[in-house]
């Protein structure tokens, strides 16, 4: 199927990346040792045409599983499923037509390539499952860094220029600061909480149809997901930021800060009133971030929004 992943290092990168496969799936003939025109496979071949058909899509798909294992599990059965149906078109009668031997080994191509088609869309959802909580948590790990990144920038710039940041704009990128972190929670909660199951990540987008033995590569499926979570915690930081922008500049009047940065600040330390406001304007901060984060929901996406309806086509013209 595979080269299996040597050390821990490629055990780690095949749990987050998924297994490397072939660049060239192998047919089901080569997996088998036949030829193509074998005289066994060609009577299988023209006995049960469809269920061959669809073993050897299934049989593909299963070299580009997401985990290895599962990709070889599901190949063995099916090679094992048309080894049982040659051995048995071979015990027949020569020259009957197509679709005339069902038995045993019809039910069982057809019992293991619906096997094969389940496990494969549960390697797919897994795929896509993972793939969107590495995102998250990729953008999760990386707010902290940019926080810190903005704290050296206003510390560390105005210098450059001559010049220095006061107490209350130290207080007001605080509080911004907050906010934003805020904006990455409130968006991870809000992709938590709507993705109720991982197969949702695979169903079809509106409008769109897709095979149904054959789901997504999970291997991109993966990928895409990566690139949606950590998407989604860059859409929540973006709200945050806006909603603290109309707050402070007095666009939005509805919420209101508890304590404005220039009462905190002054010649004498601040009292145990001063810091009780501090501790509750960072709280303020971070739930309006966190409530601007919930909204992610809105930017389309991957991910579609819980229990959305797929739009309804244009109605029959009259008459």
């Amino acid at each position: 199927m595979s080269e299996r992943p040597t050390g821990r290092t490629g055990a780690v990168g095949a749990w987050l990346f998924g297994a490397v496969g072939p660049v060239e799936p192998r047919t089901m003939a080569e997996a088998l040792g036949l030829a193509e025109e074998a005289p066994g496979l060609q009577r299988l071949r023209d006995a049960e045409p469809l269920q061959l058909a669809r073993v050897e899509r299934l049989h593909a798909a299963a070299q580009r599983a997401f985990e290895q294992r599962t990709g070889e599990a599901v190949g063995r059965a099916l090679e094992a499923a048309v080894r049982a149906g040659i051995r048995e078109s071979a015990a027949g009668p020569a020259g009957r037509p197509p679709g005339a031997g069902a038995g045993t080994g019809s039910d069982r191509l057809k019992a293991e390539a619906d096997a094969a088609s389940q496990r494969l869309a549960a390697d797919a959802a897994l795929a896509g499952g993972r793939g969107l909580n590495t995102g998250l948590a990729f953008g999760i790990v990386l707010s902290p860094v940019v926080l810190v990144l903005a704290l050296f920038a206003g510390r560390f710039v105005p210098p450059l220029f001559d010049s220095a940041i006061g107490c209350p704009e130290e207080l007001i990128l605080m509080d911004s600061l907050v906010c934003f972190a805020g904006g990455a929670m409130g968006a991870v909660f809000s992709v938590i909480i709507r993705l109720r199951d991982a197969y949702q990540l695979i169903q079809p987008a509106p409008g769109r149809s897709a095979p149904a033995d054959i789901p997504a590569d999970p291997v991109q499926l993966a990928r895409m997901m990566r690139q949606e979570g950590w998407y989604r915690v860059v859409v929540g930081w973006f709200l945050a930021s806006s909603l603290f922008l109309l707050i402070n500049g007095g666009i939005l009047t509805l919420l209101a800060p508890p304590a404005a940065p220039e009462d905190m600040c002054g010649a004498v330390p601040l009292s145990m009133a001063g810091h009780q406001a501090l501790i509750k304007a960072w709280f303020f901060w971070g739930g309006v971030g966190f409530l601007a984060g919930l909204n992610e929901r809105w930017a389309y996406g991957l991910v579609r929004r819980g229990g959305e309806p797929r739009p309804a086509g244009p109605p029959p013209p009259a008459g």
